[in-house]
């Protein structure tokens, strides 16, 4: 027996340093709920833990964009929601304006009722936004611009247009009509009032002017006429009077005439039985390269469009310079969705731009009852185009619902598999703890026996 080295205490000792650590292991695991809490618990799992933490993570952010995403299409949809409402108005207002009981002042009134929804739409157009994003004024379109926008630029694309070049030549350039009259001959307005009275009529429209009306008077009523067919009127020298020249011109480019009729003696007398009159011209232009087979052009005063199959439509405005032009459009510009937890796992979404301009309603003028008849076919087509935008709206908010609901699937599987890896049996870490208790309670009970054993050497000693 040894006194220097108590052996049966140093093993007991080792044993009782076994159990507290595998006692401290157990603890943690309690506590925390892991069961990895460090990389030398489980080093494998631990690597394949943090990767599906990764992707659990990614998922549920994919989730959250997703959603986001739906208030947007919904914020934009809401607003095309009311651009459906008011060009629902201007069609009934088109039709009942188109009915021969209304005249001249009433279709006015029409007139004045549609210019103001119309600036309504033009204004949600553009200012309608998502976070200080704009929705409808093109934005969320491929970029696009022209080479020369003295010669044309773009107004709208439709989805099927697809990045690259499209190149074109445009002559002739768009021109107005316009009527120049002979000058006013000597006599006609004595002492500032007209001798000769009688009807003048404007593409339609018509005014009556008495004789004994003042200069002024006269140059106002057919102002206010010409203003009713959306012609502009000046005179050569104002006040108009004797050796005046009266001189319309249509505001919108186009081939649409100035026709001018009325009492013959009135006309001789305002110079307008004489004079020069020049019908206006459309655009027009060929294709060059870049558009599909099959592409045809048509046009409508300033405005080209080109059409193809699969609904392939671009829509261009030229302006006073002809020649060759490219239009370049852009891969970037659509907003991208990041509706997956990896790279390259997004939607793409695209708005067109849907202002007035761009929806061929900004010259509708409804103050003549041709003009009102135009409007029904004009607000029909820019109807459909806004059907069809608000229906692929709706498509990509019933993808993005399905998206979501496959996202929350696979996160919820994911995380049971980390969990799986990650998290402690509690019920299991617990009868852990419970045996290792126990063993550390007899560790500690055994070294205090083995202590004890080296006194037993005193009675030897004793003697």
């Amino acid at each position: 027996m040894r006194i220097n080295h108590n052996i049966p205490a140093l093993r007991a000792l080792h044993q009782l340093d076994r159990s507290n650590g595998k006692l401290d292991k157990t603890l943690e695991r309690l506590s925390s709920g892991l069961r990895i809490n460090h990389a030398a618990d489980d080093a494998a799992g631990l690597a394949i833990t943090q990767k599906m933490d990764t992707q659990v993570r990614g998922l549920e952010q994919a989730n959250r964009n997703a959603m986001d995403g739906i208030s947007l299409i919904q914020t934009a949809e809401g607003a095309l929601n009311e651009v459906h409402a008011m060009l629902q108005r201007v069609r009934e207002l088109a039709v009942q304006v188109s009915n021969g009981t209304y005249d001249a002042s009433d279709r006015k009134a029409v007139q004045d009722e549609v210019g103001q929804l119309l600036n309504e739409v033009e204004r949600i157009s553009n200012d309608i936004e998502f976070n200080e994003m704009k929705l409808l004024n093109g934005d969320l379109d491929r970029r696009a611009f022209s080479t020369n926008e003295n010669i044309a630029d773009i107004i709208s694309m439709s989805d099927t247009v697809d990045a690259g070049t499209y190149a074109l030549n445009v002559s002739p350039a768009a021109t107005r009509s316009v009527k120049t009259g002979a000058a006013v001959p000597a006599g006609t307005f004595v002492a500032n009032a007209i001798v000769q009275g009688g009807t003048l009529n404007v593409n339609g429209e018509q005014v009556t002017i008495e004789a004994g009306d003042t200069n002024e008077e006269v140059f106002a009523k057919i102002r206010d006429l010409c203003g009713t067919v959306d012609i502009s009127l000046t005179s050569s020298t104002m006040p108009f009077t004797n050796a005046s020249v009266l001189t319309l011109t249509n505001n919108e480019y186009g081939t649409e005439p100035i026709v001018i009729t009325g009492t013959t003696l009135l006309l001789d007398a305002l110079g307008l039985s004489g004079g020069t009159n020049i019908t206006g011209v459309n655009a027009a232009a060929t294709i060059t390269s870049g558009f599909p087979a099959g592409t045809t052009v048509s046009s409508d005063g300033q405005n080209l469009i080109f059409r193809s199959n699969n609904n392939f439509e671009l829509k261009l405005s030229s302006a006073t310079a002809t020649g060759a032009v490219t239009m370049n459009i852009l891969e970037t510009g659509p907003l991208d969705l990041q509706i997956g937890a990896n790279e390259g796992q997004f939607m793409e979404i695209r708005i067109q731009n849907l202002s007035p301009e761009a929806l061929g309603i900004n010259q509708m003028n409804l103050s003549t009852a041709e003009g009102a008849q135009e409007a029904i076919t004009t607000v029909d087509d820019a109807i459909v185009k806004i059907s069809s935008v608000r229906s692929k709206l709706g498509a990509y908010q019933n993808r993005l619902e399905h998206t979501i609901a496959n996202l929350g699937t696979a996160s919820e599987n994911m995380t049971a598999a980390f969990s799986r890896i990650q998290d402690a049996d509690m019920a299991y870490e617990m009868s852990q703890f419970t045996q290792q208790n126990i063993i550390q309670q007899a560790g500690t009970s055994m070294l205090a026996q083995a202590n004890q054993r080296p006194q037993s050497l005193l009675q030897l000693l004793q003697g």
